[in-house]
């Protein structure tokens, strides 16, 4: 009269009805993510964290970058005009004067590693100490 159920097909039933709710909500949080921020927002914070790595680099004398004081990563600024972010400035902190070469490899690695559009976006670098 009733059948009786397996206890292998309730497991895989039960798989799949998991499998589909995680399967949902990751789809719900991707699209969440990626309409929530748009590339101006991502681009500060790939600039953000470009900087602080390359702040961090120079501090521990990466690739021949060497300054006599420590480098501090003060924080950065941007304007925006309309959905556009214009004049992106990274602030820098040093207790002794950074030679060229190291001025350089910090703004260039940033934009580098990072994969920043200079042609869209300003990026500078204001130093102070």
């Amino acid at each position: 009269m009733f059948k009786r159920f397996n206890r292998g097909q309730i497991s895989f039933e039960f798989s799949i009805i998991v499998l589909s709710i995680l399967l949902i909500s990751t789809i719900t949080i991707t699209y969440f993510l990626t309409s929530s921020f748009d590339e101006g927002t991502r681009t500060l914070d790939k600039i953000d964290l470009g900087a602080k790595t390359a702040v961090s680099l120079v501090n521990s004398g990466y690739n021949g970058t060497k300054t006599e004081g420590t480098l501090i990563y003060a924080g950065m600024t941007w304007d925006t005009a309309g959905n556009n972010y214009e004049n992106i400035t990274v602030y820098i902190s040093n207790t002794t004067p950074v030679p060229v070469n190291t001025r350089v490899f910090v703004k260039n690695y940033t934009i580098e590693s990072q994969g920043i559009d200079t042609t869209k976006y300003d990026f500078n670098i204001a130093w102070s100490g």
